[in-house]
């Protein structure tokens, strides 16, 4: 069994594989696994496709994040290689790890999934539940069946925490549950100082962040027929901005505010060639991960996906203006 061989006294080399351009979430969770079986006594790193948003870098253990370039490729190949086992955290398909893909593929290693996103492909061991708020409360279910909470200090329960906030919005989407507080209560009574987790995370407001903000606000456009908002930034301006990883986390969720809408979108050109990044996000019935999979090639949570397109802006933007008509009453009946 999985869980005999992880929990044993023989000592494993495991790699923990993030999604490119992780976020709390994905970060969060796998800190806490890393912390949590160096205590087991195993050989463990965390591996990203690309880097994190500077906003994350006070987080306990971050420094053990090895983040993928040329650079380093023969020593990232090596731990491919002499692996055992493989956890992919907080994703559930390869096409999200970017130049690590050829690695992962011709590894010998276990590969394990441990995630809550909806349609995973297939891998040795499946730990997921796509009705879960957040990747941290599955590595919380996963440390609880291997009988070993009491192994949970401040440092995993922070970083868990930390997973839990922002992967459901500070307690505020719907995929918010009775679990998802249990969890947090459990994780509060270890001792974590949640009012210096909160003001960390927020503490992500560069000028230049919000000169971003304010470019995707004034490109606002509202599409009251449906119910629907969207909003862009392009090359040019990432550029006037000195744009970094991270910051444009959150512009999706300004038009969603807006009073009688139901549908986000946002369109991201972070490079001059193509694909186009969207992200989606919905309020009540309007399932934007089937909207996502279906025209975008992309997937997530039935009220937060997004997916990516190869073409130009304008291209993208008009490629989805001509779809939404065809959702006249899924948006304007959306409870």
């Amino acid at each position: 069994m999985f869980y005999y061989n992880i929990s044993g006294i023989e000592k494993r080399k495991i790699v923990l594989l993030l999604h490119k351009n992780p976020d709390g979430d994905a970060l969060g969770s796998s800190l806490a696994l890393l912390f949590y079986f160096r205590k087991l006594n195993h050989d463990v790193d965390i591996i990203s496709p690309t880097e994190y948003s500077d906003s994350f870098n006070w987080l306990p253990g971050i420094k053990n994040v090895l983040i993928f370039s040329k650079k380093n490729e023969d020593l990232v190949k090596k731990k491919f290689f002499n692996s055992d086992y493989i956890f992919l955290i907080d994703f559930n398909n390869i096409s999200r790890i970017n130049n690590l893909k050829k690695f992962f593929l011709y590894s010998k290693a276990k590969k394990i999934l441990i995630d809550h996103h909806l349609s995973p492909i297939s891998f040795d061991f499946m730990f997921f539940d796509p009705n879960v708020a957040s990747t941290s409360i599955m590595i919380f279910r996963f440390i609880s069946k291997m009988n070993n909470l009491d192994k949970i200090d401040n440092e995993i329960a922070t970083c868990l925490y930390v997973g839990l906030m922002t992967d459901t919005g500070y307690f505020r989407f719907p995929s918010v549950t009775s679990e998802t507080h249990f969890v947090a209560g459990k994780l509060m009574k270890i001792g974590i100082n949640i009012n210096l987790i909160y003001n960390k995370l927020q503490e992500t407001y560069h000028i230049n962040k919000l000169k971003l903000l304010s470019i995707a606000l004034n490109k606002l456009k509202i599409i009251n027929k449906y119910r629907t908002t969207y909003t862009s930034i392009d090359y040019l301006d990432t550029k006037l901005c000195s744009y970094k990883i991270g910051d444009t986390e959150g512009i999706i969720n300004y038009g969603l505010k807006i009073k009688n809408v139901v549908f986000s979108a946002f369109f991201f050109e972070e490079k001059k060639d193509f694909p186009i990044k969207i992200s989606f996000r919905s309020k009540g019935n309007f399932d934007v991960n089937l909207f996502s999979r279906k025209y975008f090639g992309g997937g997530g949570h039935k009220n937060a996906s997004g997916g990516i397109l190869d073409k130009s802006l304008p291209e993208t933007i008009e490629y989805f203006l001509k779809i939404i008509p065809i959702y006249y009453h899924n948006l304007m009946f959306s409870i």
